[in-house]
């Protein structure tokens, strides 16, 4: 019986300068306002284009989702790398004027006065003082870069999948 041939392994001295330019872009669009809104998308496009440039890199390699997806998430690691370097950089400047507590202090308090159960508005004043503390605030910080850690390297995946299924060479069968 005969099997069917395996694609090639990704050769990742030609993929990581792609995923890193791919991951360059998401990087910048995710940061900047308005445009940021859009993450999403960006970051699916990441993943995609990581694939088109090894591709181009690499021509006549057949790319499979599998593949894609490794390259989309190599891309998703750069992106979040970046963005995670100017996050923490734009906290620490905004938590140290106190305007981000202040920002975070008022949706809190807006998402208390929303729900007129006692506890709930007693639990978020705990939660509000916890954070106001140097330990909470640096709790808060990583776990929200561990959520967007997760966030960027999925989406990017997806992208690369996708990737794959647009611009993967497609064997033909006889």
């Amino acid at each position: 019986m005969a099997y069917p041939a395996q694609p090639p392994a990704i050769r990742w001295e030609a993929a990581w300068k792609g995923a890193l330019l791919a991951g360059i872009g998401a990087a910048v669009l995710t940061t900047v306002p308005y445009i940021s809104l859009g993450c999403c998308l960006w970051l699916l496009g990441a993943g995609a284009v990581s694939v088109l440039l090894y591709q181009r890199k690499m021509p006549g390699v057949t790319i499979t989702a599998g593949a894609g997806m490794k390259l989309g998430a190599l891309a998703g690691v750069f992106a979040f790398v970046i963005n995670a370097i100017v996050v923490t950089t734009s906290f620490v400047a905004f938590h140290g004027s106190g305007a981000f507590s202040r920002a975070l202090q008022e949706q809190m308090e807006k998402s208390a006065a929303a729900n007129p159960d006692p506890k709930v508005q007693e639990m978020v004043q705990r939660m509000m003082d916890w954070i106001s503390s140097p330990q909470g605030m640096a709790t808060f910080l990583v776990m929200v870069l561990i959520i967007m850690a997760v966030f960027f390297v999925v989406f990017t995946a997806a992208g690369g999948a996708l990737g794959a299924s647009m611009f993967g060479r497609r064997r033909e069968f006889r």
